[in-house]
């Protein structure tokens, strides 16, 4: 988008937020303040405990869960204090540039949390149908080093020309300019792709992942056992991530949808809600996280000097395939009918 188009919009916006009262900035400078420090703490906390015991908690799975909550974490102390800022003062504050990178910045870690959840649920089904085949760590690198070449690939081009970045929530904060209708930038196509490669292909991976699971574990029956009760909280973990993510965004793309494609528009003080509530979804993970992985809660424990028990056994490098997983048992130990 040139200086100028951002100027027009710009002005849109300053005479659409004459409409807004100063309390709803406040209230709004409130809320981001509360989800960048919890967001902040909760994420660092994650990483810290992962990092501080490696030879217990860094799996396969985990590897990619640190990779998202990194994301999460730059979000809390990048993305949030500059929408804070321009809540303060009623107006974005950082000018065009300032603008075009922090759409370009949010948009690279938005696109990135819904990859790192589709490879999540990729390794769960993979662990799920066919054990033998789960990854490992090395893998999952690789894995997590290819969700951010993807997401670059997508956020990108409107650095390029194609489509634009610009104000948005009531001039309080930059994304792609989804109420832009320019053909001479593709505005129209650029968001179509967008939308199908960064959202309806991942969603459509992570349903079926999750569909080929259940319908595995219907025609099975699991033996009682620890790996098997662990992995199945790990895979219960991961798809109450994918619905915390996708309740959070929701709101926000079928508000950007109409914008694009039906010229539906929301009055700032609505804009502004589906933007915090996508905000806040960095705080959702670290939640789920500790609260369903109970080798994270005694490592934690430990961390923090609430207990001294006894190290918790590893886990090998292939999530959920020890020894004898390598021999040719299913972790989950099934059972046919």
């Amino acid at each position: 988008m040139s200086l100028d188009a951002l100027n027009a919009s710009n002005g849109i916006q300053e005479q659409e937020v004459e409409d807004v009262g100063e309390t709803t900035y406040l209230v709004t400078a409130g809320v981001l303040i509360a989800i960048g420090v919890l967001g902040a703490v909760l994420n660092m906390t994650v990483i810290i405990v992962i990092l501080r015991d490696r030879q217990t908690l860094l799996t396969p799975v985990n590897v990619v869960l640190l990779n998202l909550v990194i994301g999460d974490f730059c979000v809390s102390i990048i993305g949030t204090p500059f929408p804070t800022v321009s809540a303060i003062l009623g107006r974005w504050y950082w000018g065009y540039t300032g603008c075009l990178w922090y759409a370009w910045f949010m948009s690279t870690l938005g696109l990135a949390s819904i990859g790192n959840l589709t490879v999540l649920a990729i390794e769960r089904w993979l662990l799920v149908t066919r054990p033998m085949r789960a990854f490992t760590i090395r893998q999952a690198s690789y894995l997590v080093s290819g969700v951010w070449i993807y997401t670059l690939s997508l956020t990108i081009p409107p650095l390029c020309g194609w489509g634009s970045y610009g104000p948005e929530a009531g001039n309080l904060s930059c994304s792609v300019s989804w109420e832009v209708h320019d053909p001479s930038i593709g505005s129209d196509t650029y968001i179509a792709f967008l939308f199908f490669f960064g959202l309806v292909v991942p969603v459509i991976l992570i349903c079926w992942s999750y569909f080929e699971i259940i319908r595995t574990l219907r025609k099975v029956r699991k033996r009682a056992g620890s790996r098997g009760t662990y992995e199945a909280k790990v895979t219960k973990m991961v798809a109450l991530m994918i619905i915390a993510f996708l309740i959070a965004w929701t709101p926000y793309s079928i508000s950007a949808l109409l914008a694009q494609y039906l010229q539906v528009t929301s009055s700032p003080t609505v804009a502004i809600v589906p933007a915090l509530l996508a905000k806040s979804s960095i705080c959702y993970n670290p939640l789920i996280y500790a609260g369903m992985n109970s080798q994270f809660r005694t490592v934690m424990k430990k961390f923090l000097g609430m207990s001294e028990s006894t190290r918790p056994a590893t886990i090998s490098q292939h999530t959920g395939v020890s020894a004898s997983n390598r021999a040719g048992i299913n972790p989950i130990q099934i059972e046919k009918e």
